[in-house]
């Protein structure tokens, strides 16, 4: 096969060119954990935020763009009239040589070889209008001069303001923000205008930025579903009034985790419903207990536990280290903390009505964790009673009363950077069945597919027992892709075309393969496709594992 003939056959597309926008860090459109009057402040400054390269590419961004505008939110409930004047504002811009995890003290230690004053002059605040999340963007900041950022460079934005004058009148309000260093982005600041140094915190502004595809930009996009994927952990997000395995008092419904194997399998429950004979706990609103012994050691898959932690809303930790008691369950959070049962996280109230019960049954000895009518933080109406049963023999219950509004997450995970499986409507996939955590088949890109260089990507988390693989490329995109359960490898893909393919062998967790691009400028915005295939000898009956598909954007840049 000849490549140029190959990517000849490919239909042009036209490069985007609209403008679009990105929040950064990423996650934070619509909320904002932390809130700071130390970036925008109401005396002259000087900051830099640093934020890492992967807010872009995880939300798609993996091509050059040119940022011409930044805008930064109040945090949630502020409310401000607007007309604060920053005189004097110069906003530089630059890739930065520093990691956002170690930055210096030092702010030109920070600034990268492409800085550019993208604006100088008067800002002028909007009003804060005091939405809860997200509030309203106060601080908007047209760019004289673009920025051009390249996320797969691997080097981290930076964004640098001086104001050498406080705002007249000094009434700006406080910006929403990061909080911690899981959010990956940091803070250099002073009150100096100018200065040299300043102080480092996590309190990062939350900013939005409006840009374009950066024109001619080359890019490889991953699409569709590799197999074959498993996880221990399970979750639903529900949002309020859609809560459907809610019960009714004397008529409760629950869900049973069953011990199996390497994981649990989730089915149906008894319906049962023990009733609490013990003195209601003390929990504050968003509150731990201290260490409760069970009656016996539970094993879990992935561990084993003695004592538990008990959270106001909603959940069970099975590691007494935790101490996060976030009152919006997320599958995020889910996954990423300890080991964690989770029959309704949710902001529940128990200070403000309700009580939670700790009970043994006497003839079972299953242990028993109650919210009984506990109400959600600050909808006094809104009563939720809940019940966790953790049985001798290992397995679990989840079960359910009246639930009101409820808008939380339902699950289990092993937590410590377990792999989120993503959200399942649980009810519709009873029963189901969770599995020590695997990684599907995948295929990545180290750089990007410019014209006239050699493009190499990159197939990793090759399933147990792999000999074998091979990198297939094409000229089509397979939309729907093509499920091959049929020939006996369910929940694998078919993503593209074949029209050729190279074989390898697999000698590592990861291998890579080199495409050169010829430099013919006819080739300039035409699509490439590819997917890796390997052997799975364990995984299914034809024992072949997929990869996802990747798009492959030709171009000069």
């Amino acid at each position: 096969m000849k490549l140029p003939h190959l990517c000849l056959g490919i239909a042009a597309v036209a490069a985007l060119a609209s403008t679009q926008t990105i929040v950064v860090p990423a996650g934070m459109a619509n909320s904002n954990p932390g809130s700071t009057t130390l970036g925008w402040r109401n005396t002259n400054f000087r900051f830099q935020m640093l934020y890492d390269e992967s807010h872009f590419l995880s939300q798609g961004i993996n091509y050059p763009i040119v940022i011409n505008r930044l805008q930064y939110r109040a945090s949630g409930g502020q409310v401000s009239a607007g007309g604060d004047t920053y005189s004097g504002v110069t906003v530089q811009m630059s890739s930065s040589p520093s990691d956002w995890s170690a930055p210096s003290m030092a702010f030109a230690s920070n600034v990268g070889g492409d800085v550019t004053t993208v604006f100088t002059g008067t800002i002028t605040c909007l009003a804060a209008a005091g939405n809860p999340s997200p509030n309203t963007y106060i601080i908007d900041i047209p760019l004289g001069t673009p920025f051009v950022y390249d996320p797969t460079s691997g080097l981290d934005l930076v964004i640098d303001v001086d104001a050498p004058n406080a705002p007249i009148p000094a009434g700006v309000p406080s910006m929403a923000s990061s909080s911690n260093a899981s959010h990956l982005a940091r803070r250099l600041s002073t009150t100096t205008a100018g200065a040299a140094t300043g102080a480092l915190s996590y309190f990062t502004c939350v900013v939005m930025l409006d840009y374009t595809r950066q024109p001619n930009a080359a890019t490889a996009t991953s699409y569709g579903d590799g197999c074959v994927a498993k996880a221990q952990s399970f979750y639903e997000t529900f949002t309020p009034g859609a809560f459907d395995l809610a019960g009714r008092p004397g008529s409760p419904n629950s869900i049973a985790l069953i011990p199996l194997g390497r994981g649990y399998v989730v089915a149906r429950g008894s319906n049962a419903w023990f009733t609490p004979t013990s003195v209601s706990i003390t929990l504050g609103d968003d509150e731990l207990t201290t260490p409760i012994t069970l009656p016996f050691t539970l094993s879990y898959p992935g561990g084993s536990a003695t004592d538990i932690l008990v959270c106001s809303n909603g959940f069970v930790y099975l590691d007494t280290a935790q101490t996060s008691t976030s009152a919006r369950g997320s599958g995020a959070g889910l996954v990423t903390f300890g080991p964690r049962f989770a029959p309704l996280w949710n902001d529940l109230d128990p200070s403000a009505g309700g009580s939670v019960h700790v009970d043994q049954d006497p003839v079972t000895s299953a242990f028993y964790v109650t919210w009984d009518q506990v109400p959600l933080f600050g909808n006094l109406g809104a009563l939720n009673t809940i019940q966790l049963a953790i049985f001798p023999d290992n397995h679990i219950e989840y079960r359910y009363q009246a639930c009101q509004n409820a808008d939380g997450i339902v699950g289990w995970s092993p937590g410590n950077n377990a792999r989120d499986p993503g959200d399942i409507d649980i009810s519709a996939s009873l029963p189901f069945a969770t599995d020590v955590d695997t990684a599907p088949l995948s295929l990545g890109a180290v750089n990007r597919p410019k014209l006239g260089a050699s493009f190499t990507l990159e197939a990793g988390d090759f399933p147990a027992g792999a000999s074998l693989a091979a990198m297939s490329f094409g000229i089509q995109r397979v939309n729907p892709p093509v499920d091959l359960g049929v020939i006996g490898a369910p929940k694998c893909y078919q993503n593209a075309s074949i029209e050729a393919a190279f074989g390898f062998m697999v000698t590592g967790a990861t291998q890579r393969f080199s495409l050169p691009i010829p430099s013919n400028t006819a080739l300039a915005g035409q699509h490439l496709y590819a997917q890796a295939v390997s052997t799975a000898p364990t995984s299914n009956p034809l024992g072949i594992a997929t990869s996802n598909g990747l798009d492959m954007l030709l171009d000069l840049n």
